[in-house]
């Protein structure tokens, strides 16, 4: 398994818990609003950590390979704190119990919370992982993805990803 791969497989763990969500705000099966709440609470956890560590390992040493791998590395970090207050206005919507009056707007900002999570992650797969692949070689990717690899306790009990319009 490459270190490349290693990313990606993060991000499944992630794109789990991300479509998970969807479907419960989506579809509103019984208890969907308990299920976005401890959604929410579980991408927090886990992501807090894993962006921190991406960070550290993998963004700040590409951005000191040139202007243009800075330019790209400042766009991750970007979008890092974009969805970080996507997510906490998340959370904020689901903290208190959701009545019939907010719910549309919870519906709305989870969706909205899971296609730009989504995008984001395609980004960095396509553009930003596979340039530090490129810049920082793999032995510098394989030493920063034991750093970032998420807890393998995190992959239990999610639903597989499926398609998302």
């Amino acid at each position: 398994m490459t270190a490349t791969d290693i990313f990606r497989k993060n991000h499944r763990t992630i794109r789990k818990a991300l479509v998970s969500l969807d479907r419960a705000v989506l579809m509103q099966s019984p208890h969907w609003e308990i299920a976005a709440k401890n959604l929410a609470g579980y991408l927090e956890f886990q992501l807090r950590e894993y962006w921190g560590a991406e960070e550290r390992w993998i963004f700040k040493p590409l951005a000191e390979t040139g202007p243009d791998a800075a330019g790209v590395v400042s766009q991750m970090e970007q979008e890092h704190r974009d969805l970080d207050a996507r997510l906490n206005e998340f959370k904020a919507l689901t903290r208190c119990p959701i009545c019939a009056e907010i719910a549309p707007l919870v519906r709305e900002k989870g969706v909205a919370l899971v296609k730009e999570f989504l995008h984001h992650m395609f980004l960095e797969e396509e553009i930003g992982f596979m340039l530090a692949e490129e810049r920082l070689g793999l032995r510098h990717l394989e030493e920063g993805a034991t750093r970032v690899l998420l807890l393998k306790e995190a992959e239990k009990g999610l639903e597989e990803p499926a398609a998302i319009d």
